[in-house]
C-alpha cells in the first residue's frame, strides 16, 4: 500500500486518494487511533475535557455527579468521551455504552437508563469476579418477578445466552431479565408502553433498590481496588433522541436523571440549549458544550464573517495529520477551501474531504483540484436542501445578522439539524452552516432584510 512519510512525523500518512478516503473516516476516534490521529482543539475551543477532568479530580469518594456533554453530532463528543474514558480507568470503573444499542433512541426514557444501568454494572461486577449482595438482588428480582410477571422459565425462552455478550460467564436471573426487557423496549412499541408504565407505577421502589445495588457494587469495588473512587457511566449517543423526546428526558425528569448513586455523563443534543422550558437550569452543574472549531472573526455587527486563521489551520491539521497535503492535494489552498467549507464541524469536514477524494477520483484526477472541493461542497449542500422548510431561511437570514439561534422549536430544530452551528468566544454565539449561506435561497432571504 502506498504511503509517504513526512520529516516531521511520527507515522506515516496517506499519501493517495484512495488511502485519503479510508483515513478520513467520519467515526469517532477509539484506541491506538486517539494516539495516532487526535489533535488538542483546547486552543481554539472550549477545553471541555479539562473541565470534566477538573469536576472528577474534584469528586469524593462515594460521591456523585451528574455531568452533561454537549455539541453538535459531529463535533468530536465520542472522540472526547473515550479520551475521559482512558484517562481515568486507572480511578473509576468506567462503563461506556452507546445507548442507541440498548434502547430506542427516537423514543428514550428515564426508566430505560435504569434498566441499562443495573445491567451494565452486574455485568462490570461479573467481570471482575465480584457479586451484588444476594439478599439486595433477591429481594430485586423478586419484586421485579412479581411486577412483570416473570420467571427463570419464561425469560429463558426469551433470551440467547450466546448472542448476548453480558450473559456470558453465568449470567444471574436478573441479568437475563434486563436484555429481555431492554430488546422488548426497543423492538416492540406496545411492549414498550407496558414495560415503562409498569415500572413508574413504583419507581421509588426501583430507584431506591438500584441504588442500594449500585451502593454495594462500589463498596465491593473499592474494596478489590482502592484506588477507585466509583463506577463512571457513560451515556454515548443519547445526543441523537429528537428535540421532543429531548425536552420531555431532560426536563420533565431531570431530577429522576439526577438521582442515581454512581457518576454518569449524559450526551446531550445541542438543541436542548434553546429550549424555552430551559431544562438545564435543573442540573447543578452547566453544561459541558464541545462547540465548533472558531474558523470566524465574530463581529456582530457584519453580516459576512472574516475568517480566524488559527481556526482554519486547527481544522487543516485535522487532515494533515492522517494525509501527506503535497501528495494529495493539488496545493494547499484546496485544503484551507474544505475548512472553509466545514464550518469548524469536524465531521462536515472528513465527509467533504471523502467526496473531494472520490470526485477527484472519479474525474481522473492525481490529486484534489479546487473544482473537486467545489463540486463535494455542492453535494452537501444539496443534501441539506431537502430537509430546509423554506420558511426556516428567513430565520436562518436573522442568525447570520444577529449571531444568535431563537430560543424556540425551530432554533431547536435548526441546531439539532446543523443547519446553525454553535460557537463559543468569551460566551455562546451561532452562525449559519456555509452550505446554508451560498444557497440561493438564503441568499435572497438575506437580501430581503435591509442593512
Amino acid at each position: 500500500m502506498p504511503f509517504s512519510k513526512n520529516n516531521n512525523s511520527e507515522f506515516i500518512r496517506s499519501n493517495t486518494l484512495k488511502d485519503a478516503y479510508n483515513v478520513c473516516d467520519v467515526v469517532p476516534l477509539e484506541g491506538e487511533k486517539i494516539e495516532k490521529y487526535y489533535i488538542d482543539l483546547s486552543e481554539i475551543r472550549a477545553s471541555i475535557v479539562r473541565r470534566v477532568t477538573t469536576l472528577l479530580e474534584f469528586e469524593e469518594e462515594a460521591s456523585f455527579s451528574t455531568i452533561l456533554f454537549t455539541g453538535h453530532r459531529g463535533c468530536g463528543k465520542s472522540t472526547e468521551l473515550k479520551r475521559i474514558q482512558s484517562q481515568w480507568k486507572q480511578n473509576y470503573h468506567v462503563i461506556y455504552l452507546e445507548v442507541n444499542e440498548e434502547t430506542d433512541i427516537n423514543d428514550a426514557n428515564y426508566t430505560d437508563l435504569y434498566l441499562i444501568v443495573i445491567k451494565q454494572v452486574e455485568f462490570a461486577l461479573r467481570k471482575l469476579g465480584l457479586k451484588f449482595d444476594q439478599k439486595l438482588l433477591n429481594n430485586f428480582e423478586n419484586w421485579f418477578k412479581e411486577i412483570t410477571e416473570e420467571n427463570e422459565e419464561s425469560v429463558e425462552k426469551s433470551v440467547s445466552v450466546e448472542s448476548e455478550a453480558s450473559l456470558e460467564g453465568g449470567a444471574p436471573f436478573i441479568a437475563k431479565l434486563m436484555v429481555k426487557l431492554l430488546a422488548q423496549i426497543k423492538g416492540s412499541d406496545k411492549q414498550k408502553t407496558t414495560i415503562r408504565q409498569t415500572l413508574e407505577k413504583d419507581i421509588s421502589r426501583l430507584k431506591t433498590d438500584i441504588n442500594r445495588l449500585l451502593d454495594d457494587a462500589s463498596g465491593k469495588l473499592r474494596k478489590q481496588n482502592p484506588a477507585y473512587k466509583g463506577f463512571l457511566i457513560i451515556f454515548d449517543n443519547l445526543d441523537r433522541v429528537p428535540p421532543s423526546v429531548a425536552n420531555h428526558l431532560f426536563f420533565d425528569y431531570a431530577t429522576q436523571l439526577q438521582e442515581l448513586h454512581c457518576t454518569i455523563i449524559y450526551t446531550v443534543p445541542i438543541s436542548v440549549l434553546c429550549s424555552p422550558k430551559n431544562p438545564l437550569s435543573l442540573y447543578k452543574s452547566n453544561p459541558n458544550i464541545v462547540p465548533m472549531v472558531n474558523i470566524y472573526k465574530l463581529d456582530r455587527n457584519s453580516r459576512n464573517l472574516d475568517y480566524n486563521q488559527l481556526g482554519l489551520e486547527a481544522m487543516a491539521s485535522l487532515i494533515e495529520k492522517r494525509v501527506d497535503v503535497d501528495a494529495v492535494f493539488n496545493s494547499r489552498q484546496e485544503l484551507l477551501k474544505l475548512a472553509k467549507a466545514s464550518g469548524g464541524h469536524v465531521r462536515q469536514l472528513m465527509q467533504m474531504m471523502r467526496s473531494a477524494c472520490q470526485i477527484a477520483k472519479t474525474k481522473e484526477h492525481d490529486k484534489i483540484l479546487a473544482e473537486d472541493v467545489t463540486d463535494a461542497f455542492k453535494e452537501l449542500q444539496d443534501q441539506f436542501t431537502l430537509f430546509i422548510p423554506p420558511d426556516h431561511y428567513p430565520l436562518l437570514a436573522k442568525v447570520c445578522i444577529n449571531k444568535d439561534v431563537s430560543r424556540d422549536d425551530i432554533g431547536q430544530l435548526m441546531l439539532f439539524n446543523t443547519s446553525v452551528l454553535e460557537y463559543i468566544e468569551n460566551k455562546r454565539w451561532n452562525y449559519p452552516n456555509p452550505v446554508v449561506i451560498q444557497d440561493e435561497l438564503f441568499q435572497q432571504a438575506l437580501d430581503a432584510i435591509p442593512e
